[in-house]
């Protein structure tokens, strides 16, 4: 049954119209991300979903990456989120 759906319609112009759909559908949650490249210890710990003093521990103990501007430490989600991911793959 599911044949005779597909017999007519063309493998590009599927493919084509499947991906206008996700585009359009990614667009408004891709550019809705306005997270600035380097965020505070709150937001860090917001973004991860731990505690303030969990985050000031990781950084103490070297197991994630920051910078200091200032008296201020700033982090870098991306790079946060790929040290912690690489930290967890080397115990397991």
């Amino acid at each position: 049954m599911a044949d005779l759906l597909l017999r007519d319609i063309d493998p590009d112009e599927l493919r084509a119209g499947i991906v206008a759909d996700v585009l359009a559908a990614l667009r408004p949650v891709l550019f809705g991300l306005s997270e600035p490249r380097l965020v505070g210890g709150d937001r860090m710990a917001e973004l991860a979903g731990v505690s303030r003093p969990t985050i000031d521990r990781a950084v103490r103990d070297g197991l994630i990456p920051s910078v200091l501007i200032g008296r201020r430490r700033l982090f870098d989600p991306q790079r946060v989120i790929d040290s912690l991911s690489s930290a967890g793959e080397s115990r397991a």
